[in-house]
């Protein structure tokens, strides 16, 4: 077990400053973190989220980036993460599609890990 966030510590210790916004080959995007970042805001279905919020955030990333590279966590039973989820409380699990209708409760629904696999 650990913290993303201890790993910065050394990281930030090995780094060296740079521009505010350098171009660069690769950025790379925890997909998880976008998704727990961006919130749907007036998004009436996912298709409508993935359009009006995911894609001009991406498009945001690469005027900086030559290509942009999305990594997602996976949520495998048994895992601290899953485990943690659990503790946290129960949400309603809902099928992801394009046309279905946005939760009305964004954080609840990231906390069922069948939503978020």
């Amino acid at each position: 077990s650990g913290n993303k966030a201890d790993l910065l510590v050394e990281l930030e210790a090995l780094a060296r400053p740079v521009a505010a916004n350098p171009q660069v080959t690769a950025n790379i995007l925890d997909g998880v973190v976008i998704v727990q970042m961006l919130s749907p805001r007036n998004s009436q279905t996912f298709e409508d989220y993935s359009k009006t919020v995911i894609m001009p955030y991406t498009d945001q990333q690469l005027e900086h980036a030559d290509r942009i590279d999305i990594v997602w966590d996976v949520n495998t039973q048994g895992s601290l993460k899953a485990a943690t989820r659990e503790s946290i409380g129960k949400g309603v699990r809902k099928r992801v599609e394009l046309s279905s209708k946005m939760p009305i409760n964004w954080k609840s629904f990231l906390r069922v890990n069948d939503n978020t696999t």
